[in-house]
């Protein structure tokens, strides 16, 4: 998602407020130890709806009454703000102009903003950057799960303890639920695959268990089958001995049944009546018209889901080549005068004014329609569950009626005193409704049709070619990963630099491959140079991706928290103590950022965000002018965020 941070503003109770202006491309807060730079990262972390905060305590959370940030998403600019936790931690998400200036932005403006809980702001913010995964439920787990916001944060952040560090890469992932949710969520994260995928993949799952419970019951069906050999055969024998009547023992078992359910009279009887019987078939009467009105109610709603999914993405395909027309015809002046009279055309001037209009009502239009007509896929497959559970009703409550009208309506039974007889027909009698119960029903149609779904839903699901876009997402950031680490500060002995992640293994690891047979993995690397230039590496390649995928909701931002501080140590506050060797390991450093930046921007046609806070001051690197241009704050000399 083209998005970046504009803004952080805090606040205090009074309203008093301090501002760190931030923009596209490379940010960089310089200063002095203990002025809060790093406060910015866990600042940013609380107002992307963290479940704690970790803002560390002192003087700016003795100052701070609410946190905010302004951000720009897909060319809009929203306000989030949260109050800190000893004000209850509520949120603010809300839409701002375009022109919106972040200095304006006063806590008295809060006042009038209906105030979030965490979840929902979350919610809203996630709809915003378009992450529409509701459901990733594909085990049977009784809790479904979402694509979250908070599992992005791990390729947003690189805290100071984290960016040179050898043991651990990802911010959060020392929580292995966590670890887990960020690696199964990553194809989400880089637009691969939407809720329509795990949509299918759930009905394809839920026809798995039903193929599997229909193949039991036919091996049950062939068990039953034995039995009935065994135990019906010698009934109908005697049944028809005490009639005087052969009996084939070589019969199959169907025609046993069969004939168990149609056999031969042998006495006069009576018409069976019983009123209850009556009532039963009136109720399951009306049982079965409630379920067809109900069926019929469902396939209607499904249908006018699927026909307002295609009319909303139609209205919004007709928006956009409008506001893409009235883009193209931009004003460009503010008054016009006739070429030949040399006088003011205001007729022209209010015609612009009538387009500005209608062009904000566009964008205020294709806001609301986006949002819903985002993805009915989920929506439609609960229905089509809804309705095959109805249709099963229909089909148990149809067969319980057809049973009665078989048995007590619509026949005879004939009964004989005959007391050996009576019970011969007793004992059949219950075979004959084991057969009717549906225990040797035949499912062999239900497993075909079975198969066959499942045939076109992996068709479906193999479209999506998750495994092959993988691959090539894996393939990408190691070759990124090569050509950025050959202006980073590695020791001889890595190079050259090979570096490896691995994705698709969903192991997240990365290595360096010496060969086909050798890999040295990144707590296995000597050298704390080694460890923060396969980080920087490593996230620059994944920013530099995510920024190059055209449905990715990922923001395009990345936060380094001291990167230079295994050449720069805590406690020096200035470079004169650094030795020149140093010196020229930061300056690769950051030029290795500018460059990439801006190789970003040339492959993708965006400029993305990279923040970083740092002791150093840039006055002694060689590319000092570049890193002078983008400092946005100095906090030196009494100067601090606080």
């Amino acid at each position: 998602m083209k998005s970046y941070i504009k803004a952080i503003v805090i606040f205090s109770k009074n309203g008093e407020k301090r501002v760190v202006p931030l923009r596209q491309g490379v940010n960089i807060i310089t200063g002095e130890s203990k002025t809060g730079k790093s406060a910015l990262v866990e600042i940013i972390d609380y107002c992307l709806c963290s479940s704690r905060c970790t803002i560390p305590k002192g003087k700016i959370t003795d100052f701070s009454y609410l946190y905010s940030l302004v951000m720009c998403i897909d060319n809009k600019t929203y306000v989030i703000a949260r109050y800190n936790p000893e004000n209850g931690g509520k949120m603010y998400f809300y839409r701002e102009s375009n022109e919106f200036d972040s200095k304006t932005l006063e806590l008295v403006d809060f006042s009038e903003k209906p105030a979030l809980s965490c979840k929902d702001a979350q919610n809203e913010l996630e709809c915003a950057l378009g992450l529409f995964v509701t459901n990733m439920e594909n085990d049977g787990a009784k809790q479904k799960k979402k694509a979250s916001l908070r599992n992005m944060v791990s390729f947003l952040f690189q805290h100071q303890n984290l960016i040179a560090s050898k043991f651990a890469l990802f911010y959060r992932f020392s929580d292995f639920y966590k670890r887990k949710d960020v690696i199964d969520q990553f194809p989400v994260f880089a637009g691969i695959i939407g809720q329509e995928y795990y949509s299918d993949l759930i009905r394809l799952n839920a026809l798995k268990v039903e193929l599997k419970k229909a193949e039991q019951k036919q091996k049950a069906n062939v068990k039953s089958a034995e039995y009935v050999e065994k135990t019906l055969v010698p009934l109908l024998k005697d049944y028809y001995a005490l009639l005087d009547l052969d009996f084939d023992e070589r019969t199959p078992v169907q025609r046993c049944i069969h004939a168990a359910k149609n056999l031969p009279e042998f006495d006069e009887s009576q018409l069976f009546q019983e009123s209850k019987i009556a009532d039963r078939y009136k109720d399951l009467n009306s049982e079965l018209e409630r379920l067809r009105n109900e069926e019929r109610d469902v396939l209607l709603r499904i249908n006018n889901i699927k026909n307002t999914a295609n009319t909303g993405n139609s209205y919004c395909q007709i928006l956009e080549e409008l506001k893409a027309q009235t883009d193209a015809a931009g004003i460009s002046v503010e008054e016009y005068k006739c070429p030949i009279c040399g006088n003011n055309c205001k007729e022209i001037a209010e015609n612009d004014t009538q387009i500005i209009e209608a062009t904000e009502w566009l964008e205020k239009e294709l806001a609301i329609t986006e949002r819903y007509t985002s993805d009915f896929s989920e929506d439609i497959r609960k229905l089509e569950e809804l309705h095959s559970n109805i249709a099963s009703q229909i089909k148990e409550v149809w067969k319980q009626i057809k049973t009665i009208e078989k048995k007590f309506i619509f026949s005879k039974e004939l009964v004989s005193k005959r007391e050996k007889v009576n019970y011969a027909k007793a004992k059949i009698d219950l075979y004959v409704e084991l057969s009717d119960s549906g225990v040797f029903e035949s499912v062999d149609d239900d497993i075909a049709n079975f198969k066959e779904q499942i045939k076109q839903l992996q068709t479906e699901i193999e479209r999506f070619g998750v495994d092959k876009k993988m691959k090539e997402a894996e393939v990408f950031l190691s070759q990124n990963m090569i050509h950025i680490s050959e202006t980073l500060d590695f020791e001889d002995e890595f190079k050259p630099i090979n570096l490896k992640f691995a994705l698709t293994d969903g192991s997240f690891n990365l290595y360096q491959e010496k060969s086909d047979y050798e890999r040295i993995y990144l707590d296995e690397m000597g050298s704390g140079a080694n460890w923060v230039s396969c980080h920087i590496a490593l996230f620059l390649s994944f920013l530099h991706y995510f920024a190059s995928q055209e449905k990715s909701p990922m923001p395009l931002t990345l936060f380094f928290d001291q990167p230079s501080q295994v050449y720069f140590p805590q406690g020096v506050d200035n470079t004169d103590s650094i030795t020149q060797a140093d010196l020229i390991a930061v300056n690769k450093l950051y030029q290795t950022i500018f460059d990439e930046i801006k190789a970003i921007e040339k492959d993708t046609g965006y400029l993305p965000q990279v923040i970083i806070v740092d002791h150093v001051d840039g006055n002694s690197l060689d590319c000092r002018k570049e890193f002078l241009e983008n400092v946005r704050c100095n906090w030196r000399n009494g100067e601090a965020l606080i």
